[in-house]
């Protein structure tokens, strides 16, 4: 479960950067483009835990199945959202160099 603090943390941490980024150069194109796909990755991570923990919204709490209602899965969201970010995040941006070559402009 702590993956629901480190989460917070890098995901407040990446955007807090991007922000000052952007305020920075007065532009969101200010911001430099491996922090934006780190953001974006953050947020699919997030949004695909959100959609995961709804799809099944039980856990097993010793041998007794457990409803995870609306309060609870944003927290369970960000647990599922920080593991998935250790595979997600290193994906995106070792794929961020084959789509600027394939698409042919800065990605």
């Amino acid at each position: 479960m702590l993956m629901i603090l480190i989460f917070h943390l890098v995901f407040v941490g990446v955007l807090t950067i991007w922000l000052a980024c952007v305020v920075k150069g007065r532009s969101v194109k200010g911001a430099p483009p491996a922090l934006t796909v780190t953001l974006l990755a953050l947020i699919l991570c997030y949004a695909m835990g959100l959609i995961l923990i709804s799809m099944d919204p039980w856990f097993d709490d010793n041998g007794v199945p457990e409803f995870i209602s609306w309060k609870y899965r944003w927290a369970w969201a960000a647990s599922i959202a920080g593991w998935l970010a250790i595979v997600v995040l290193p994906a995106a941006l070792g794929l961020r160099e084959p789509v600027r070559i394939f698409v042919g402009e800065a990605f």
